[in-house]
Protein backbone atom coordinates (compact mmCIF):
# COMPACT_ATOMS: atom_id res chain seq x y z
CA UNK A 1 0.00 0.00 0.00
CA UNK A 2 1.16 3.48 -1.16
CA UNK A 3 2.07 5.76 1.61
CA UNK A 4 1.48 9.57 0.96
CA UNK A 5 3.45 12.06 2.92
CA UNK A 6 2.90 13.46 5.55
CA UNK A 7 2.47 17.47 6.48
CA UNK A 8 5.38 17.62 8.28
CA UNK A 9 7.44 15.59 5.65
CA UNK A 10 5.57 18.74 2.85
CA UNK A 11 7.04 21.16 5.02
CA UNK A 12 10.73 20.19 4.75
CA UNK A 13 10.53 19.93 1.28
CA UNK A 14 9.43 23.05 0.75
CA UNK A 15 12.30 24.29 3.19
CA UNK A 16 14.45 22.46 0.99
CA UNK A 17 13.25 24.12 -2.50
CA UNK A 18 13.23 27.69 -1.43
CA UNK A 19 16.74 27.55 0.26
CA UNK A 20 17.89 26.03 -2.96
CA UNK A 21 16.84 29.11 -4.98
CA UNK A 22 18.22 31.68 -2.78
CA UNK A 23 21.86 30.41 -2.83
CA UNK A 24 21.37 30.31 -6.53
CA UNK A 25 20.13 34.06 -7.02
CA UNK A 26 22.99 35.51 -4.81
CA UNK A 27 25.49 33.39 -6.92
CA UNK A 28 24.14 34.97 -10.02
CA UNK A 29 24.96 38.76 -11.09
CA UNK A 30 28.46 39.34 -11.55
CA UNK A 31 29.64 36.24 -11.53
CA UNK A 32 30.17 34.10 -14.69
CA UNK A 33 28.71 30.75 -15.24
CA UNK A 34 32.05 29.47 -13.66
CA UNK A 35 31.46 30.84 -10.90
CA UNK A 36 34.59 33.43 -11.15
CA UNK A 37 34.59 37.02 -10.41
CA UNK A 38 33.73 39.44 -12.98
CA UNK A 39 37.34 41.53 -14.09
CA UNK A 40 37.70 44.79 -12.25
CA UNK A 41 36.77 48.01 -14.65
CA UNK A 42 39.59 50.27 -15.75
CA UNK A 43 40.11 54.07 -16.60
CA UNK A 44 41.93 55.71 -19.70
CA UNK A 45 43.68 58.83 -18.76
CA UNK A 46 44.54 61.26 -22.03
CA UNK A 47 47.66 63.32 -22.25
CA UNK A 48 46.89 66.85 -22.56
CA UNK A 49 47.60 68.19 -26.17
CA UNK A 50 50.71 69.95 -26.66
CA UNK A 51 50.32 74.24 -26.91
CA UNK A 52 50.22 75.99 -30.29
CA UNK A 53 52.29 78.98 -30.78
CA UNK A 54 49.83 81.61 -30.95
CA UNK A 55 49.12 84.33 -33.98
CA UNK A 56 50.42 87.29 -32.08
CA UNK A 57 53.93 85.23 -31.49
CA UNK A 58 54.66 84.65 -35.20
CA UNK A 59 53.85 87.97 -35.75
CA UNK A 60 56.40 89.44 -33.70
CA UNK A 61 59.43 91.48 -34.87
CA UNK A 62 61.30 88.35 -35.87
CA UNK A 63 58.90 87.96 -38.89
CA UNK A 64 58.66 91.44 -40.00
CA UNK A 65 60.10 92.10 -43.45
CA UNK A 66 62.79 94.11 -45.01
CA UNK A 67 61.12 95.31 -48.00
CA UNK A 68 59.44 99.12 -49.12
CA UNK A 69 56.39 100.00 -47.87
CA UNK A 70 54.07 102.94 -49.17
CA UNK A 71 51.33 104.63 -47.65
CA UNK A 72 48.17 105.10 -49.73
CA UNK A 73 47.68 108.79 -48.92
CA UNK A 74 47.73 111.28 -52.26
CA UNK A 75 50.64 113.11 -53.36
CA UNK A 76 48.53 116.06 -54.33
CA UNK A 77 45.29 117.03 -52.25
CA UNK A 78 43.08 119.43 -54.28
CA UNK A 79 41.48 121.22 -51.20
CA UNK A 80 44.59 121.51 -49.03
CA UNK A 81 47.60 119.46 -47.23
CA UNK A 82 46.85 116.46 -46.05
CA UNK A 83 48.89 116.72 -42.94
CA UNK A 84 51.81 119.02 -42.23
CA UNK A 85 55.10 117.14 -40.38
CA UNK A 86 54.91 118.35 -36.97
CA UNK A 87 57.69 116.60 -34.39
CA UNK A 88 60.00 113.49 -35.25
CA UNK A 89 60.81 111.11 -31.97
CA UNK A 90 62.16 107.64 -31.03
CA UNK A 91 62.43 105.36 -28.43
CA UNK A 92 63.30 101.99 -27.36
CA UNK A 93 60.79 99.09 -26.89
CA UNK A 94 61.24 95.57 -25.70
CA UNK A 95 62.09 93.78 -29.38
CA UNK A 96 62.14 96.75 -31.47
CA UNK A 97 63.13 100.67 -31.73
CA UNK A 98 59.91 103.01 -32.48
CA UNK A 99 60.70 106.06 -34.77
CA UNK A 100 57.13 108.40 -34.53
CA UNK A 101 56.24 111.18 -37.39
CA UNK A 102 53.48 112.95 -36.18
CA UNK A 103 51.52 115.59 -38.20
CA UNK A 104 49.00 118.35 -37.97
CA UNK A 105 45.99 117.26 -40.09
CA UNK A 106 43.37 115.07 -40.29
CA UNK A 107 45.28 112.77 -43.02
CA UNK A 108 48.08 110.67 -43.18
CA UNK A 109 50.07 111.79 -46.56
CA UNK A 110 51.48 109.76 -49.41
CA UNK A 111 54.61 108.25 -48.08
CA UNK A 112 57.49 105.79 -49.04
CA UNK A 113 59.80 103.80 -46.35
CA UNK A 114 62.91 101.71 -47.84
CA UNK A 115 65.99 100.54 -47.37
CA UNK A 116 69.29 102.25 -49.41
CA UNK A 117 72.56 102.03 -49.75
CA UNK A 118 73.04 106.33 -49.85
CA UNK A 119 70.46 108.80 -49.11
CA UNK A 120 70.87 112.02 -51.27
CA UNK A 121 70.97 115.32 -50.22
CA UNK A 122 68.42 117.70 -51.20
CA UNK A 123 67.84 116.65 -54.99
CA UNK A 124 71.85 116.46 -55.78
CA UNK A 125 73.58 113.40 -57.18
CA UNK A 126 77.06 113.90 -55.91
CA UNK A 127 76.42 115.09 -52.12
CA UNK A 128 74.65 112.41 -49.59
CA UNK A 129 73.86 112.35 -46.13
CA UNK A 130 76.06 110.38 -43.35
CA UNK A 131 74.83 108.63 -40.61
CA UNK A 132 75.63 107.00 -37.83
CA UNK A 133 75.22 103.35 -38.19
CA UNK A 134 75.77 100.35 -40.65
CA UNK A 135 72.25 100.47 -42.61
CA UNK A 136 70.14 103.01 -43.75
CA UNK A 137 66.02 103.48 -44.21
CA UNK A 138 64.99 106.47 -46.42
CA UNK A 139 61.80 107.83 -45.13
CA UNK A 140 59.84 110.11 -47.68
CA UNK A 141 56.72 112.39 -47.50
CA UNK A 142 54.94 114.11 -50.36
CA UNK A 143 51.75 115.69 -50.62
CA UNK A 144 52.70 118.88 -49.24
CA UNK A 145 54.05 117.50 -45.74
CA UNK A 146 55.25 120.62 -44.57
CA UNK A 147 56.06 124.25 -45.37
CA UNK A 148 58.34 124.99 -48.35
CA UNK A 149 61.84 125.05 -47.11
CA UNK A 150 63.52 128.28 -45.73
CA UNK A 151 66.45 128.58 -44.08
CA UNK A 152 65.68 128.30 -40.04
CA UNK A 153 62.55 126.65 -40.62
CA UNK A 154 62.50 123.21 -41.38
CA UNK A 155 60.58 120.55 -39.70
CA UNK A 156 63.48 118.86 -37.72
CA UNK A 157 66.92 119.52 -36.96
CA UNK A 158 69.77 118.27 -39.73
CA UNK A 159 70.27 115.21 -37.59
CA UNK A 160 69.45 113.74 -33.78
CA UNK A 161 71.23 111.31 -32.26
CA UNK A 162 68.78 109.24 -30.07
CA UNK A 163 71.72 106.14 -29.67
CA UNK A 164 68.94 103.72 -29.56
CA UNK A 165 70.00 99.47 -29.64
CA UNK A 166 68.86 99.47 -33.00
CA UNK A 167 68.44 103.35 -34.26
CA UNK A 168 71.89 105.06 -33.92
CA UNK A 169 70.35 108.44 -35.41
CA UNK A 170 67.89 110.45 -37.69
CA UNK A 171 68.77 112.99 -40.50
CA UNK A 172 66.91 115.40 -42.45
CA UNK A 173 67.78 114.83 -46.26
CA UNK A 174 65.15 116.81 -47.70
CA UNK A 175 62.70 119.51 -46.82
CA UNK A 176 61.01 121.24 -49.99
CA UNK A 177 57.97 121.83 -52.50
CA UNK A 178 56.07 119.61 -50.03
CA UNK A 179 58.83 116.77 -50.04
CA UNK A 180 60.67 115.76 -47.10
CA UNK A 181 62.96 112.90 -46.62
CA UNK A 182 64.49 111.97 -43.53
CA UNK A 183 67.28 108.78 -43.12
CA UNK A 184 67.24 106.48 -40.21
CA UNK A 185 70.91 105.08 -39.24
CA UNK A 186 70.79 101.40 -38.06
CA UNK A 187 72.64 99.50 -36.16
CA UNK A 188 72.10 96.88 -38.71
CA UNK A 189 69.96 96.11 -41.22
CA UNK A 190 66.28 94.05 -39.90
CA UNK A 191 62.73 94.03 -40.49
CA UNK A 192 60.71 96.85 -40.03
CA UNK A 193 56.96 97.55 -39.94
CA UNK A 194 54.52 100.16 -40.45
CA UNK A 195 51.96 101.67 -38.31
CA UNK A 196 49.45 104.52 -39.32
CA UNK A 197 47.74 105.77 -36.71
CA UNK A 198 45.76 108.66 -35.79
CA UNK A 199 44.46 111.34 -32.81
CA UNK A 200 46.88 113.07 -33.80
CA UNK A 201 47.76 111.69 -37.33
CA UNK A 202 51.86 109.62 -37.32
CA UNK A 203 53.10 107.41 -39.27
CA UNK A 204 55.01 104.95 -36.93
CA UNK A 205 58.56 103.11 -37.89
CA UNK A 206 59.26 99.63 -36.00
CA UNK A 207 62.50 98.35 -36.32
CA UNK A 208 63.62 94.62 -34.89
CA UNK A 209 66.59 94.98 -32.74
Amino acid sequence: MRRTPTARARRVAGLLVLTSLALAACGGGDAGSSGQAAPAATTTTTAPAAPTTTASAAAGPASWSTSPRSGPGSNEIADGPSAKLATVRAASHPGYDRVVFQFVGTRIPAYRIEYVGEIPLGETDDQFLTLQGDAFIQVTINGKASDDYRPGTQTMPDKVTPALPQVRQLGLAEDWEGVVRIGIGLDHRAGFRVLELHDPVRVVVDVAV
